[in-house]
């Protein structure tokens, strides 16, 4: 599956922003991080300016960077009087002709990268345009047993409101390829529109999983090293516990 055909989720930025509003709790480390880093930031995968928004409102130097040009294009209307650019790129191939004191994303952006020559390709642009000791954060969800065993039968997720205001259920059905690591996770959104019409969407996901040794051994043989890393944005120690792995690498020297 090429990547570009992977963004079905994406579809409806409005839509999505209304179910990713929250700054907390990824936020609040993000934006320590970018005021000790004290200069240029990029943050790769940026949507609708979850995160990108809030940083420059507190005046970091900030650029997102996004696929999805509906997705930016969002990001950069709800941002109207801030100094915050907005650039439209693929993170496996961008060149901004700069470089930055902290490159970050807040999760799943690795994790789109369904390949060994997708993540390659996504890592030497992280170390084309970092500062030679700037910081690179990536954040991988901890895979566990229980993420592979996959269900084909559609099970309820959430319920959350459009924002014309309609409610919406949201399901899905996931199954995982072992030999990949690939899980792909299909959500249906239903809703009633103004008119009494049923409305379906059916958006398909497939995102990567990297085990902790692999996505060790993925940063040293691509020139990083680790400096710290946490369990949580709380910062508290990896453990069999954690639901996530938060890497903060530098360059190697």
């Amino acid at each position: 599956m090429n990547l570009l055909d992977n963004l079905s989720e994406y579809s409806d930025p409005r839509l999505y922003d209304a179910e990713n509003s929250e700054f907390e709790p990824d936020g609040p480390f993000f934006l320590s991080l970018a005021k000790q880093a004290g200069g240029a930031v990029l943050e790769l995968g940026c949507g609708t300016g979850r995160v990108t928004i809030p940083l420059a409102k507190e005046g970091v130097s900030i650029t997102g960077l996004d696929v999805v040009p509906d997705m930016v294009a969002l990001a950069r209307d709800k941002a109207e009087g801030l100094s915050a650019e907005w650039i439209v790129d693929d993170v496996r191939s961008y060149h901004l002709k700069r470089t930055f004191r902290l490159i970050f994303e807040t999760g799943s952006v690795f994790h789109h990268m369904l390949t060994r020559a997708d993540q390659e390709a996504y890592l030497k642009r992280v170390q084309e345009h970092l500062e030679a000791d700037g910081l690179f954060v990536v954040s991988m969800f901890f895979p566990k047993p229980v993420h592979f065993a996959g269900s084909e039968e559609e099970t309820e997720w959430f319920t959350t409101s459009h924002p014309e205001g309609y409610e919406i259920k949201v399901s899905g059905t996931d199954s995982y390829d072992a030999l990949r690591q690939v899980k792909t996770e299909t959500a249906y959104r239903r809703w009633t529109d103004a008119d009494g019409k049923q409305v379906t969407r059916v958006a398909p996901l497939s995102l990567r999983y990297v085990f902790p040794q692999e996505m060790e051994a993925l940063l040293h043989y691509n020139d990083f090293e680790i400096v710290e890393q946490y369990g949580d944005f709380d910062k508290s120690p990896v453990s069999n516990n954690s639901k996530q792995i938060i890497y903060i690498c530098r360059k190697r020297r």
